[in-house]
């Protein structure tokens, strides 16, 4: 985005599905998976209302859809997490969920609103 603090987060959260993907291929620990996805869940949701709230403060037009993108995730995350947890759901399903969601929405929508932040002093 070339917004360093949300740049920051994004990596954070990239980071944290690598480690689902390679506690679950690796280590076949899905434990420690299960703690890894509940953080990223829980580190997901923390994110988004960060950009929820500068969006708001900033009036950015789209934040309404852009929030309702997050909240439609962070539902999905937490039925294919419940799936997870009763053995219904493959192991390495959940990250690749969530490659498929997250990467596409933090490089094309959360680009949408970068210009906005620069406009407002956002580095």
């Amino acid at each position: 985005m070339g917004i360093t603090v949300f740049d920051q987060e994004h990596q954070r959260l990239a980071t944290l599905m690598g480690q689902v993907h390679a506690t679950l291929l690796e280590k076949h620990d899905r434990a420690l998976a299960l703690t890894l996805i509940e953080s990223l869940i829980q580190e997901t949701r923390a994110h988004f209302d960060h950009e929820e709230r500068v969006m708001e403060e900033l009036g950015f037009h789209e934040r309404e859809a852009h929030a309702a993108e997050h909240a439609t995730l962070i539902q999905e995350a937490q039925v294919q997490l419940q799936m997870f947890r009763s053995g219904t759901f493959s192991a390495l399903a959940m990250p690749n969920f969530l490659k498929a969601w997250l990467i596409p929405h933090m490089q094309v929508t959360d680009r949408k609103y970068a210009a906005c932040l620069r406009r407002h002093g956002f580095r």
